[in-house]
């Protein structure tokens, strides 16, 4: 357990003593909270497993606030941390099986300081955490879209669907994940149930536009993977442009060829050139001819 104290947060047992605490934090299992009788037996129920938990949300009743968080993982968007959050009027509880709200909280006791040990400073300061590295991790998906481009431009566009549609989806899940911690902190600053300090409520606020900026950063960055996908598809579209041209170059030249061979393929009686002594050398030299005069036409039509 956590105490909110002037300045700044402290564990349990660094509580300096004859503080006046005035909030706690308190970190539990998911067991824990399921058979503490902290809610309803009604939400205790809905989250028998984090695997019931899929959205970041937060919602009000009559005397409290309960809330999910579904955070993806930078290194791996499929995989994601999960954790519950009960907003009560003394204080808050998180129910974490992992480390991660421990070492967030952690952090915050080094970190984060504030003159008046409010829940809504606390709260703040702690969804500031949630996405203290994220504009540094949007940039490096930035420089990730920005050398897939630099290889397409370079002609190494092997796997480049499988790579991009993984980075796509990626984008989306963090677009979905912005979207919600808007509506959280949008719901924070309506403070429906009057939880927090009116004069407090601009915390949530910047949080909510740090976010909505996030989001934007995001969007963007699909934006410009639609770009790179369309320059791929232009990269195909040339290729596929150069070899149909070869392919009618050669066409062009091979088409007279081949009149000339069917011609003389047909084997008549009467036809005097089958007796003629020069009639196979003059069909080469013909056939040279039409060679040498498609290939002189191509290059000046710059087909070639």
């Amino acid at each position: 357990m956590y105490y909110m104290i002037k300045e700044r947060l402290v564990p349990l047992e660094d509580k300096p003593q004859g503080d006046l605490t005035v909030k706690t934090v308190q970190i539990v299992t998911l067991k824990e909270w399921q058979t503490s009788g902290a809610t309803s037996s009604v939400h205790a129920e809905s989250f028998k497993s984090y695997a019931n938990i899929h959205l970041c949300k937060l919602e009000n009743y009559a005397d409290y606030m309960l809330g999910t968080f579904c955070i993806p993982s930078k290194q791996n968007s499929k995989q994601k941390k999960r954790f519950i959050y009960y907003i009560h009027k003394n204080g808050i509880v998180f129910v974490d099986d992992s480390d991660l709200v421990k070492a967030l909280l952690e952090k915050m006791s080094h970190t984060r300081t504030w003159d008046t040990p409010t829940l809504e400073t606390f709260f703040s300061n702690f969804l500031e955490l949630l996405i203290d590295k994220d504009l540094l991790y949007l940039e490096e998906l930035e420089n990730r879209i920005a050398k897939m481009e630099s290889t397409i431009l370079n002609g190494e566009i092997a796997h480049f669907n499988h790579t991009l549609m993984d980075f796509r989806k990626e984008l989306l899940t963090l677009h979905y994940y912005y979207s919600q911690l808007v509506e959280v902190g949008e719901v924070l600053g309506e403070n429906e149930n009057d939880f927090f300090n009116e004069h407090n409520l601009r915390l949530f606020d910047f949080f909510t536009r740090r976010v909505s900026r996030l989001q934007s950063n995001v969007q963007m960055l699909r934006e410009y993977a639609l770009q790179v996908r369309e320059e791929y598809q232009s990269q195909i579209d040339i290729k596929q442009n150069n070899t149909m041209r070869i392919l009618t170059v050669v066409t062009t030249i091979f088409l007279p060829l081949t009149l000339i061979a069917g011609w003389y393929g047909m084997n008549f009686t009467y036809m005097p050139e089958l007796r003629w002594k020069y009639g196979y050398p003059l069909v080469i030299a013909i056939s040279l001819a039409i060679i040498c005069l498609s290939i002189w036409i191509c290059k000046k039509k710059k087909f070639l």
